[in-house]
């Protein structure tokens, strides 16, 4: 290695100087929102059928970390595999373009559950998500993607999550960091792109999993157990990572110690229930729809150019609703129909609609190779709508909105979190859990799981609406 630090012992040197307190303020506001956003992804999806379903076939026995959207509790481990399964089911977590994974959606699961279970402050679990947080994208960037087939979930999103956990676990110290990001670095996982783009519920078990092992790789090195130094580059690096750069994550390390700067403030949040790659056709749609109050009547086609990555969604009639949200002429058709592109678009009766279906197959998805060298940059899409009357309408995008250090000045993202909470449990529900997000840091994590646990404690109407469980 040329008297370099291996890669796990260069990131756990910046990860032990990792501290919410002493942190820049946009970063600060930064966790603490991506927390909020986390939270209520995660509530959002936890009624669906198929999580309600398998949320019952893992839970048993008892334990001291809520499970969100039951009346049960588990050990840490196992809560964050249950509530990690809404987290990615309607494609609404968070993201980052440069790491090409999803940092938090991994982190907070899997910190929260064993921040929970251990009586951690509030200071010490955000610090700890921030950690996870940085960890996790720097090995992202490092991978250069992950092979053709396999989905980012859970790969370096899991070894961030241990870090989180090794982090909270022994008060930042950089020997269990880099013990834990080396264990988790030993036994990847691979997940199957084809589950995830084809719509099949067994994706939502990919970031459960991480979440879970981030759990068990973490406590696990911060019981004692070790991987040989060097494991997160020779192993983890070759079989998850499409080109492995360890000089990439030095880059990333201060030299005074520390992070050379925070990653954290290059993530996105998610504006679209789809597809992170949809996301610059999505915003162009939504330009077209602004500028245009005629866009649901004569159109005649559309035509999307964009990125490779983007280009190979292109299935106009997707089998579900899952598959829907990776599909860019059903997004395309529905925001056009419909006027609005959210949650209810991948429902009844949008989804069975005729004029939806029908515009979706007059939908062309078109290559365009030069907008390739713009990403990761940027998700660059061409949209023109093709009138039976008049002139085109054509909109482009680059960055998406809700992307990067600008992502909460952006009204839409900041509601987010109430809005998809007040779409399922009360409102006073929703604001006691965003107000014991927003105080943490003060006043701790018990008053978070709490108002965790009370989300459904009493439906719209004051009556009991809890699930089956």
């Amino acid at each position: 290695m040329s008297g370099r630090l291996p890669a796990a012992a260069a990131l756990a040197r910046a990860a032990e100087a990792t501290r919410f307190e002493s942190s820049p303020a946009a970063v600060r506001r930064r966790v603490v929102f991506l927390v909020s956003d986390v939270l209520a992804t995660m509530v959002s999806a936890c009624r669906r059928d198929e999580i309600v379903r398998a949320r019952a076939s893992l839970s048993v026995g008892g334990g001291p970390s809520t499970v969100a959207g039951s009346h049960h509790s588990a050990d840490p481990a196992t809560a964050a595999l249950l509530n990690g399964l809404s987290v990615a089911a309607e494609q609404l977590q968070d993201g980052h373009r440069h790491g090409r994974g999803h940092p938090a959606s991994h982190v907070v699961p899997a910190v929260l559950a064993v921040a929970e279970s251990n009586g951690a402050t509030g200071e010490s679990m955000l610090s700890a998500v921030l950690a996870g947080y940085e960890v996790g994208v720097r090995i992202g960037i490092a991978m250069g993607g992950t092979p053709d087939g396999v989905h980012d979930i859970a790969t370096w999103g899991t070894v961030g999550a241990a870090a989180g956990v090794a982090h909270l676990l022994a008060d930042g110290s950089a020997g269990t960091v880099a013990a834990a990001i080396e264990l988790a670095a030993s036994a990847p996982l691979l997940p199957d792109a084809a589950t995830v783009f084809g719509g099949a519920t067994g994706q939502h078990a990919f970031l459960g999993m991480g979440a879970h092992l981030g759990v068990v790789w973490g406590s696990l090195a911060a019981g004692g157990l070790r991987a040989p130094a060097g494991t997160l580059e020779r192993h983890f690096g070759r079989w998850a990572g499409r080109s492995f750069d360890p000089s990439l994550v030095a880059e990333a390390v201060a030299p005074e110690g520390g992070w050379s700067d925070h990653a954290v403030l290059g993530g996105y949040v998610k504006r679209h229930p789809t597809c992170a790659h949809l996301h610059g056709v999505n915003d162009a749609v939504e330009d077209i729809l602004d500028r245009w109050e005629g866009v649901r009547e004569g159109i005649e086609s559309v035509l999307v150019e964009t990125y490779a990555g983007a280009a190979a969604f292109d299935d106009p009639e997707p089998p579900n609703d899952l598959a829907a949200r990776f599909s860019i002429p059903y997004t395309v058709a529905v925001a056009l129909v419909t006027g609005h592109l959210d949650n209810t678009s991948f429902q009844s009766p949008w989804f069975e609609d005729g004029r939806v279906r029908s515009l979706a197959r007059r939908v062309e998805v078109r290559h365009r190779r030069e907008l390739d060298a713009r990403y990761p940059g940027g998700r660059p899409a061409l949209v023109t709508v093709r009138l039976r009357k008049g002139e085109p309408m054509r909109a482009e995008a680059f960055v998406p909105r809700g992307d990067g250090v600008d992502a909460l000045d952006d009204a839409d993202v900041i509601d987010k979190p109430r809005r998809l909470l007040v779409s399922r449990v009360p409102e006073r529900r929703a604001d006691e859990l965003l107000a014991a997000v927003r105080d943490l840091a003060d006043t701790g994590v018990a008053p978070l799981t709490v108002a965790l646990r009370q989300l459904f404690d009493e439906g719209r109407e004051g009556k009991p609406a809890a699930d089956s469980e």
